[in-house]
């Protein structure tokens, strides 16, 4: 295959967003685009492989003159649930993109918590921590593949839509009466725009409850920062599960040295959430190298596309 005029195509799943890359054979990231949901656990394989599709057709438009040498999918739950059906996946994506310039046997199937430690570490052992909409860590070491968490949003205790679970039953709670209405409750009801517990909940309960919950977490990181107890000790208890899913990980793995342990989601961007991971970590896996990666996940999959089109040379 010639390499004239090839470009590599890197793709990060996420629960409720999707970003496609493409670059150049030598890295250079030419274009973008953001699309929905890439999990087959949230939309099924067919909506979630049609927004793959639906950003790699338009991330690919600037350049659809050109090849694509290899493509590199990271999907959330592949490594959980949908690993046996990688074929199925793998034809669904081609069909949503056979327009395109590029072979079927170039589309790469792995797992969303590869391309995120990769956007940290060019190293092939160590740990990525991930808060996003859902949360899991996943490691690497002489072999070995270790998981805790990621079982899905009804599951997991230190993402985004479990956080935002949680405000809204404190919510709840003091409408209700039960408990003290505090900062956090008038955030989300402005939020919301809404001044009672039914208004709210004809809105929790007729969408997807995932798009309406998952965004309250941004209120626990608001309230806690204007002082609100609640607010913080739902943060500090998430963060916390989420440091000791990794202490449970980095045990199994019995790293006998320093490991990077690359830090991904929108969670991380809560000063508390961070500062409380942080603190735990000296206690539990004090040999971690902790790293929180200037790029995003989608270009941890264009270096696994790299990676996988030198192999494949």
């Amino acid at each position: 295959m010639s390499t004239t005029n090839m470009y590599l195509i890197g793709i990060d799943g996420g629960g409720t967003k999707t970003e496609s890359m493409v670059a150049d054979l030598e890295g250079n990231v030419v274009a973008t685009a953001i699309t929905g949901s890439a999990s087959p656990r949230n939309v099924g394989v067919e909506k979630a492989m049609s927004n793959i599709g639906k950003g790699v057709r338009e991330a690919f438009s600037c350049v659809k003159q050109e090849k694509i040498a290899l493509i590199f999918v990271g999907i959330p739950s592949f490594a959980e649930e949908y690993g046996e059906k990688e074929e199925e996946i793998k034809e669904a994506l081609y069909e949503e993109i056979k327009n395109l310039p590029l072979e079927k046997s170039r589309i790469v199937i792995g797992s969303d918590q590869e391309t995120a430690f990769s956007s940290g570490t060019d190293e092939e052992d160590g740990v990525v921590a991930i808060a996003g909409t859902g949360s899991v860590v996943r490691g690497w070491n002489k072999g070995r593949d270790v998981k805790t968490g990621g079982w899905g949003w009804l599951a997991d205790k230190s993402g985004a839509f479990q956080i935002g679970q949680e405000v809204y039953q404190k919510t709840v709670e003091a409408l209700d009466g039960r408990s003290e209405r505090t900062l956090l409750t008038d955030l989300v009801l402005k939020e919301m725009k809404v001044d009672n517990i039914k208004d709210l909940n004809k809105i929790v309960y007729g969408k997807n409850p995932i798009e309406v919950l998952a965004p309250l977490s941004i209120l626990a990181n608001e309230g806690s920062e204007k002082g609100d107890e609640i607010a913080k000790d739902i943060l500090v208890e998430a963060s916390g599960e989420l440091a000791h899913s990794v202490k449970n990980t980095v045990k199994k793995l019995e790293f006998e040295e320093e490991f990077p342990l690359v830090l991904i989601g929108g969670m991380f961007k809560s000063d508390i959430f961070l500062k409380t991971f942080v603190e735990e970590g000296l206690r539990f896996f004090p040999s971690a190298r902790i790293i929180l990666p200037e790029d995003k996940p989608a270009w941890g999959a264009i270096k696994l596309a790299i990676r996988n089109y030198e192999k494949m040379k």
